[in-house]
């Protein structure tokens, strides 16, 4: 009987070790170039990547801001910092997670804001959910997913345990850990942004009625902390409200509810919040858009142009 368990002992230790190599070998692996959802985390860990024009925000913020006319028309080193379908909180996140790595702090920071930013989604069942299975090995993003994501002590500490089912990820990170780039995907964007060229797709299965979206105390918080911390470091923050179409607007019942929290909270830290949603132009034609809150690339650049001469007239990114 003793044998036996010091058998099983032995092979358990076995099995554990030869799972925190594979786990460290996959993380390792995704830590280097990869797709879009892993890329622009790779770039806020890498300390040579240190934009002085900073956007935060979620998918719309990704496809609709593009860097190179920002750069061209302010002369800023900018970067689109997003994540898809995921609110403030984690937007919050990223931008602590940057401020972490960076070697200064960037001197402006424009953070795209829309209707759902006031409440926090649970991580772990978000469509690009893979994006964080690389960062447990960092206390602060584990502390962050644990308490936010909906990720148990099991993804943060069982070797290998939040890799299963992401076969994707699995294969990207022994690809590159082997140093086998071209099987370990692209990352098709320029610094954070992903120009959108398909046609309008109006997904009418969003508008089948009204709704009400959630504003959480605890996420006001965090916003007002936000632009606090923005207001003591003295780097310039600039709220964007970004064209949606305006049919998605309509059927969101307390839309301007959750607008007048984000002028409110400008409002006390002297910033500027700027709409460019319904009944701005950009919103009142479907024509602009890739889907109801994406715009399409030609209207991206439009929108680019128009928010970076805003920033050049109000004098928001000093060189």
């Amino acid at each position: 009987m003793k044998k036996f368990l010091i058998n099983i002992a032995v092979f358990l230790i076995v099995v554990a070790l030869l799972g925190y190599m594979l786990d460290c070998a996959i993380t390792h692996g995704l830590h280097k170039r990869t797709d879009y959802v892993q890329e622009v985390w790779n770039d806020v860990y890498d300390t040579t990547v240190n934009p002085d024009l900073v956007v935060l925000g979620n998918c719309v913020a990704a496809h609709d801001h593009n860097p190179r006319i920002l750069d061209s028309v302010l002369g800023s080193d900018s970067y689109v910092f997003a994540m898809s379908n995921l609110t403030f909180p984690y937007h919050n996140f990223m931008w602590n997670m940057l401020k972490k790595q960076q070697k200064k702090n960037p001197k402006l920071v424009v953070l795209a804001l829309d209707y759902s930013d006031m409440c926090c989604r649970e991580a772990k069942t978000n469509m690009e959910n893979e994006q964080f299975l690389a960062l447990m090995h960092d206390s602060d993003a584990r502390h962050f997913l644990m308490r936010y994501g909906g990720y148990s002590w099991l993804d943060a500490y069982v070797p290998c345990y939040r890799y299963f089912g992401h076969h994707k990820r699995i294969r990207y990170g022994i690809f590159n850990f082997l140093g086998m780039k071209k099987y370990a995907g692209s990352p098709e964007h320029y610094k954070g942004y992903q120009g959108l060229d398909e046609p309008y797709n109006a997904h009418r299965e969003w508008f089948d009625g009204s709704f009400e979206q959630p504003i959480e105390p605890e996420v006001v918080t965090m916003l007002d902390d936000f632009m606090k911390q923005c207001k003591q470091s003295g780097t310039e923050l600039l709220l964007v409200l970004p064209p949606i179409v305006y049919e998605l607007s309509d059927r969101v019942e307390n839309e301007e509810e959750v607008y007048a929290v984000y002028d409110s909270l400008a409002d006390k830290y002297g910033y500027e919040c700027i709409r460019y949603v319904a009944p701005h132009w950009m919103s009142m034609d479907t024509n602009h858009f890739e889907s109801p809150n994406h715009l399409n690339k030609r209207m991206s650049d439009v929108y680019t142009r128009d928010l970076a001469k805003y920033i050049a007239d109000h004098n928001l990114y000093k060189k």
